[in-house]
């Protein structure tokens, strides 16, 4: 009865939380949240991706017209 009982025990979000910061899951998640950081704040990941969203415009032909898909006269 007392195995019952604690598979069906709800934690609350401040035990949840201390599991997740003490073991391998919390380190794993605050290494991935370090590197996307790290990665979506350098400067050359930054120009890069404003490069490929311009070109990507250019070759698309976005950004220019009526936006109303007729010729106009």
């Amino acid at each position: 009865m007392a195995n019952y009982d604690f598979a069906n025990c709800e934690l609350s979000t401040e035990e949840l939380e201390a599991i997740a910061a003490g073991g391998w899951f919390g380190d794993a998640v605050n290494w991935v949240g370090h590197e996307l950081n790290s990665f979506f704040t350098n400067p050359v990941t930054v120009a890069i991706g404003a490069s490929l969203l311009i070109l990507g415009g250019i070759a698309t032909g976005s950004g220019g017209g009526t936006g109303t898909g007729y010729k106009q006269n």
